[in-house]
């Protein structure tokens, strides 16, 4: 197989004890059937413990039942006490891979990290060189698919002009973010219908000579009300989140923007994490234009997000990896995210593009 990673993959290790924040706690860990099978056979007193707090939760899935809403196996220390009795190669898979991910089309693969993690947020907002990728052979097997092939190919094309749109520097963040916004409005169409051809030809398209309407303040305020009410409807690992989006949403972005152009870089990174990520799940259900959407919203709801406590360096990067967390690693609220951009029409291209180019 071949797989696809960015650059800086390589530099990640957990830091373990050392981690500011843990992946242990708020969440409810799901053990596969593979490591199942391993813990019913682990003939030990340690064996037994982890048999102990099996359980299967509302959606049927076995868990290791949380203790204060913690890994009944995260020690005092910050470190994981399966590890050290059973070692790396015992953990669940959920646990031997977090943070990083992988999406298998075929006979390639992609793996990144997340940006839930504070030491892969650090990693990946940490310098200002674009960000580029690197494709290894692995001695994985490939896994069945069905998808098209010549609509892969081309969604790899299209996935490089939407790079290329947002790491060209010659232009503000928001310029790029609304270039990107028109590129993928122009495809989506296409994409869905396997108009290869056309795809193609609207790649080679100049996404920054299109005119953008006058901004509208009326329509901003109606957009950022629905989507700040959304955010609020999700669960929330911390409910201190709810009033974080409250103040983002109240947050005058023009005096903060002013100061963007410093660290325009670490949106653009931002940007081409998420695009990076979700773009090419389209080949499987033809549904490029939300993956869009949540990548602008995203930029849209981070950007308010810091510009309410007027972020440092290291406090943007933890507003970062928290929206990642509270966003990103909840099924629950990335399916509501998804149904209200299909749904709403405040979640509309020009909408977003308004927001966007308020400044």
């Amino acid at each position: 197989m071949k797989n696809t990673f960015p650059s800086y993959y390589k530099y990640f290790s957990c830091i373990a004890d050392r981690c500011p924040d843990t992946c242990c706690a708020g969440w409810a860990v799901v053990a596969d059937d593979e490591s199942l099978e391993k813990y019913r056979n682990t003939d030990t007193p340690f064996g037994d413990k982890i048999r102990s707090v099996l359980s299967v939760d509302e959606d049927g899935d076995t868990i290791f039942t949380p203790v204060n809403n913690r890994c009944p196996f995260l020690l005092e220390s910050g470190l994981c006490e399966m590890y050290i009795e059973l070692g790396h190669e015992n953990l669940c898979r959920t646990c031997r891979q977090f943070p990083r991910h992988i999406t298998y089309f075929g006979a390639r693969s992609e793996t990144g990290i997340s940006l839930s993690c504070p030491e892969a947020a650090r990693i990946i907002m940490h310098g200002s060189d674009p960000i580029t990728f690197e494709t290894e052979n692995t001695l994985d097997f490939p896994q069945p698919t069905d998808i098209d092939a010549e609509l892969y190919f081309t969604l790899l094309e299209a996935r490089k002009k939407a790079i290329d749109i947002l790491q060209n520097r010659e232009f503000t963040i928001e310029a790029r973010v609304c270039a990107f916004l028109d590129f993928s409005r122009r495809i989506s169409p296409l994409v869905r219908h396997y108009k290869c051809n056309e795809i193609r030809d609207a790649i080679s398209a100049d996404y920054f000579a299109k005119e953008k309407p006058p901004f509208s303040r009326r329509r901003k305020s109606g957009t950022l009300k629905k989507i700040f009410s959304d955010f609020r409807e999700f669960e929330m690992l911390d409910i201190s989140w709810k009033d974080a989006l409250s103040s983002a949403e109240k947050t005058d972005i023009i005096g903060y923007a002013e100061t963007v152009s410093d660290f325009e870089w670490e949106y653009e990174h931002l940007m081409v994490y998420f695009v990076f990520r979700y773009f090419m799940t389209a080949v499987f259900d033809g549904d490029l234009l939300t993956k869009a959407k949540l990548a602008a919203v995203s930029f849209i709801v981070i950007q308010r997000l810091q510009a309410s406590v007027n972020a440092d360096k290291e406090t943007r990067t933890k507003i970062i990896q928290r929206y990642s967390k509270e966003v990103e690693h909840s099924a629950s609220n990335m399916e509501f995210l998804k149904t209200a951009m299909k749904k709403s029409r405040c979640y509309g291209i020009e909408n977003l593009i308004n927001i966007i180019m308020e400044k």
